[in-house]
């Protein structure tokens, strides 16, 4: 919970440097990497396709971009969460936690037998979020987080926040409904979002 608070107020300094292109956010663990990927990158989809004067190629490229981050990224969340499931023990999400506290989604070495395939699932994200929708690649600098945006992250955060407690003693269920509410959007509903 007071990790969830702690990347609640991350988010919020994310919201006052708007105007700069990725700034280096602080690691705090597994779910801060996971916002950072989740924000950045719905935010880079809903600039290139509200953006009129791109070519319809490159907002298809863009489309494509981002569902392949999103195939992953579900692909990760909802394994992870089987497995929790599975055996009722939020083992794993602490061990995983605990690693990307010390470590970015690039690095591998020194992860524990038991959740290098975990490990090896973000890495590859981690390639393709950099190679594709990295910002610091673009010679276009955007604002990460609109107003849109800033209340959809405060709906989301109210939302994780009201889960949890009501789910006070089921600790597999709480995760489950963080890491559910940080999956990627659906492409077309980044683009009804208005300014």
């Amino acid at each position: 919970m007071k990790k969830l608070l702690v990347v609640c107020c991350l988010v919020g300094v994310l919201c006052l440097k708007s105007n700069a292109a990725a700034p280096n956010l602080v690691n705090l663990g597994l779910v801060s990497q996971l916002v950072e990927v989740k924000y950045i990158s719905e935010a880079w989809l809903a600039k290139v396709v509200s953006d009129t004067a791109r070519a319809k190629v490159p907002r298809d490229s863009a489309l494509m971009y981002y569902n392949d981050i999103r195939i992953q990224l579900d692909r990760i969340i909802c394994q992870l969460t089987a497995d929790m499931v599975e055996h009722n023990s939020v083992r794993i999400y602490r061990r995983l936690n605990t690693f990307y506290s010390r470590h970015r989604f690039s690095d591998t070495s020194g992860a524990a037998q038991s959740v290098l395939p975990y490990i090896l699932a973000f890495n590859d994200l981690q390639k393709s979020f950099k190679s594709a929708i990295n910002p610091d690649k673009s010679e276009q600098r955007f604002e990460l987080l609109t107003s849109a945006t800033i209340l959809s992250i405060v709906n989301t955060g109210w939302t994780v926040l009201k889960g949890i407690k009501e789910q006070r003693g089921k600790k597999v269920d709480g995760i489950v409904e963080l890491l559910n509410n940080l999956r990627l959007n659906a492409a077309g509903d980044l683009s009804k979002i208005k300014k």
